[in-house]
């Protein structure tokens, strides 16, 4: 195939001939932890009074020690003005907090259990939306005494030092985010670790959240961005399209590139590793004429030839899993915002999945069935459509994962086995945000939207997901093929020679 003659001669040719397209096996064994899988569920202990605070799941206790926690929208922003936020009373954008987490290899885990372990965090309120949300997210960045960054291994997770956590809200089935990075672990090369546990801030229950791996590199971190090469130290990056708010806080800065002058898509596009401490002006330049490269192929005249074609930057088999996790489950964040792309040295450009959060019809803005094709026109995804062989791939492996990690069969069971292994956690995240359940109507979006999307309880959510997967994947299956028609000359004749 053509995305295979990459740097060639005879070799590779010959390799192209026995099909080099990688794709992963849909037989292959997962080496995903999925946490209630491999963990046991709850079991009461008897040996205290039933008052006690008991749960299978990790506990995470946070001390903000007084100070209030920046990020916080003010008085004078609205949903959409994600730039008005709080700061710290030194007016930087973390405070200084305790961090501990109680997490025992046997048995369930109480409050005055000995700690796992604890730190020194940088902290504040996280997400743009969500930030409103009377359930809070949150980021934590583990620091030494000297501030340094400090990676911990976090619930079995490999260490890191930089890890969200996120408050399932808007999504009352409390199991999107965690589903999804899960399901693409199996199914691609990288996704963010995470595990359930139950927060505790300033001695206050806050409900179930989500311990998340945030995409950036680190010492002994999983992304792996830096690598040695006969001797030498080199680096690869990490860049990301979100929204203003996100880029400011954490990348150096933001870069222009190709796509800024057609003006093809998305709001920011900002460094995100190398960070502020180490990148330098020649090598954001670097990157940014790097990531030009790539974007001139794309859109070019020359996007499909042996020479230019746009195979020679990408890993195609990781861009096709990406396009594929996306598009199954209509994540409109995808494009725009949330949009993560890596390349380490000597590599080629891989996406990473995040945020499902606004997936499955769950977008409090805009109503998304279960029909339609959202990613086909996309980011970069609205320039790969036009190729044929690209399209011809994704449905290919659009096939191959519904006989198994997309089948309806293991999706509603993971949706169902993860709220049974939940338990007695799910009753008490409901109790705590019983009020807001009942009340909020946060997925009722501009004009009129079916009353069934604002679930209010946990059974609702769980149904309404689930339905909506089943009706999204039969719709799939039976249209799938039309994706052939974003590259047929009627809509590509632009781009021939």
């Amino acid at each position: 195939m053509k995305y295979t003659l990459i740097g060639l001669g005879a070799l590779l040719v010959m390799f192209a001939a026995i099909g080099l397209l990688n794709i992963k096996s849909e037989d292959t064994p997962s080496q995903r932890y999925h946490q209630h899988l491999e963990e046991p569920g709850y079991t009461p202990c008897t040996n205290h009074k039933e008052d006690v605070f008991c749960t299978h799941l990790p506990i995470v206790l946070i001390d903000t020690e007084g100070q209030t926690i920046p990020g916080q929208p003010t008085d004078n922003a609205d949903m959409f003005d994600e730039n008005i936020t709080t700061k710290a009373a030194d007016g930087t954008d973390y405070i200084n907090v305790s961090v501990s987490v109680i997490d025992n290899e046997e048995g369930n885990n109480h409050l005055y259990d000995k700690k796992d372990f604890t730190t020194r965090s940088l902290f504040r309120v996280r997400g743009h939306s969500s930030r409103r949300f009377e359930k809070t997210p949150y980021l934590m960045k583990f620091v030494d005494e000297n501030g340094a960054d400090r990676p911990i291994s976090v619930m079995g997770m490999d260490a890191h030092h930089e890890w969200a956590l996120h408050g399932p809200y808007l999504d009352k089935s409390l199991v999107r985010n965690y589903m999804w990075y899960n399901i693409a672990g199996d199914i691609m090369e990288y996704a963010p670790n995470v595990r359930y546990c139950e927060l505790f801030l300033n001695g206050e229950y806050r409900g179930l959240y989500l311990m998340t791996e945030t995409i950036t590199n680190g010492d002994n971190c999983r992304l792996k961005l830096k690598k040695t090469i006969k001797g030498e130290k080199f680096t690869g990056y990490l860049v990301r399209v979100d929204r203003p708010v996100e880029a400011e806080l954490d990348q150096p800065r933001e870069i222009n590139v190709f796509t800024e002058r057609v003006k093809i898509f998305r709001d920011d596009l900002a460094i995100r590793y190398p960070g502020k401490s180490t990148l330098t002006k020649e090598n954001a330049k670097e990157i940014e004429l790097d990531i030009s490269a790539f974007e001139k192929s794309l859109y070019s005249f020359d996007h499909d030839t042996e020479d230019y074609g746009f195979w020679n930057y990408i890993d195609v088999d990781n861009f096709i899993d990406y396009y594929i996790i996306n598009e199954f489950t209509c994540n409109v964040d995808m494009g725009s915002y949330s949009t993560y792309m890596y390349k380490r040295p000597g590599e080629k450009y891989k996406m990473c999945v995040w945020d499902f959060n606004n997936s499955c019809n769950n977008y409090f803005q805009e109503v998304h069935g279960s029909f339609g094709f959202i990613v086909a026109e996309s980011g970069y995804f609205g320039m790969l459509s036009k190729d044929e062989e690209f399209e011809h791939e994704v449905i290919k492996r659009y096939r191959k994962l519904r006989k198994t990690y997309l089948s309806e069969e293991r999706l509603t069971k993971y949706i169902d086995d993860t709220l049974e292994w939940l338990g007695p956690a799910v009753d008490r995240n409901y109790a705590r945000w019983k009020t807001a359940y009942e009340t909020d109507m946060l997925s009722t979006p501009k004009g009129e939207a079916p009353v069934e999307r604002n679930q209010h309880t946990p059974e609702e959510a769980k149904k309404f997901l689930k339905d909506w997967i089943v009706e999204r994947g039969i719709w799939l299956d039976n249209n799938i093929d039309v994706l052939n028609h974003y590259a047929h000359p009627s809509r590509t004749k632009d781009w021939e020679h």
